[in-house]
């Protein structure tokens, strides 16, 4: 069952079918309907394995002519 939430509210706790368990999820305000967003753990999780990846070594183009 879908839950709308009101203009106000930040966040929410729900079921993550990704974790599978209930956590803090974000709530999206759209056109006055506040809908369940992503789940913060899992957003959490993500962001630790972006800044943890090595830099990419980016190699000078040599000139053609």
């Amino acid at each position: 069952m879908k839950h709308h939430f009101t203009r106000n509210t930040v966040e929410a706790s729900a079921w993550c079918v990704k974790c599978g368990k209930e956590t803090m999820h974000r709530v999206d305000c759209d056109a006055q309907q506040g809908r369940l967003g992503p789940c913060l753990v899992c957003m959490a999780k993500l962001e630790e394995q972006h800044s943890n990846r090595p830099a990419v070594k980016t190699e000078k183009q040599g000139s053609l002519f």
